[in-house]
């Protein structure tokens, strides 16, 4: 008779470090939405809206899955196939050490990992940009659109037949709010095998791993800022985007927290410019 095994888990709180500040749109933003209706000579790719006041945002899954795929290409480990036609670095398995290995991913431990043995949830919470009080304040009291059609064109190389569609975009200078949430969170996995007790693996965060977690997000931003852009269409000139930090925010229930992120500098290009006028002054 085979003998019956069971996982189970526990997780510790240990605290929060916020990562907050402004987007603010250097060129055309598009983030693709769905259009309520088709209209001939609308507008072909809306850009996604708050349904109740008619605001564009920044779902907070676009910045999340550009990040992760911006530190996937980082660390440059072997991927896997999620579907059929999407690969990411994840670790499949059916023996507690996929999930150890998930676990000593600097990709997985943050952004997660279902697939493994025992799955690893996601510690960084990355919420909606929504306008800030400034921007909108902007377009309601100037009238304002808060979007602009563009019009672009696909021309057939050969009989140079044209294809005109309009694409929709945040305007240049808009800005949104954004917040990200990084837990800090002790896990113990637990292997049950009948009457048979024993934990096969814990995983408490140290200082350097803390540390190096919320270098990589801040990696991440640097390049999205510098180098990538967000949302669709950045090869063709939309999504150009400045980040603006805020000093990064403790709440913390474990001193190993505090250690942590005295270490942490804001890179200078993420820093906000008040910041540093009043250092200058």
């Amino acid at each position: 008779m085979s003998e019956t095994t069971t996982t189970t888990r526990q997780i510790k709180l240990l605290g929060y470090i916020k990562i907050s500040g402004t987007i603010t749109a250097i060129t055309g933003l598009h983030i693709g939405g769905t259009a309520d209706s088709i209209d001939k000579g609308g507008i072909d790719n809306p850009v996604i809206k708050n349904p109740v006041t008619n605001e564009p945002y920044i779902p907070g899954s676009s910045l999340r899955g550009k990040m992760r795929s911006l530190l996937e290409k980082k660390t440059a480990k072997q991927f896997s196939p999620m579907t059929d036609e999407i690969w990411m670095e994840m670790y499949k398995g059916s023996t507690p050490q996929s999930t150890i290995n998930a676990m000593n991913s600097e990709v997985c431990r943050v952004f997660g990992n279902s697939a493994s043995y025992e799955s690893i949830p996601s510690i960084l919470v990355v919420r909606d940009a929504l306008y800030t009080d400034d921007t909108r304040k902007k377009y309601m009291e100037n009238g304002l659109p808060r979007t602009e059609a563009k019009m672009e064109i696909a021309v057939d190389r050969i009989t140079a037949h044209a294809l005109p569609r309009t694409i929709e975009r945040v305007p240049a200078g808009a800005e949104f709010n954004f917040e990200m949430v990084y837990k800090v969170m002790e896990m113990t996995f637990i292997e049950k095998v009948e009457n048979k007790t024993e934990v096969y693996k814990t995983f408490k965060p140290t200082k350097d791993s803390i540390k190096k977690d919320i270098e990589n997000i801040l990696w991440a931003m640097e390049q999205i800022q510098e180098n990538e852009g967000l949302g669709g269409n950045t090869s063709r000139g939309h999504g150009q985007v400045k980040f603006e930090l805020d000093p990064l925010q403790l709440k913390s229930f474990d001193s190993i927290i505090e250690n942590a992120i005295n270490g942490i500098v804001l890179p200078d290009k993420l820093k906000r410019k008040t910041d540093e006028k009043s250092k200058a002054a």
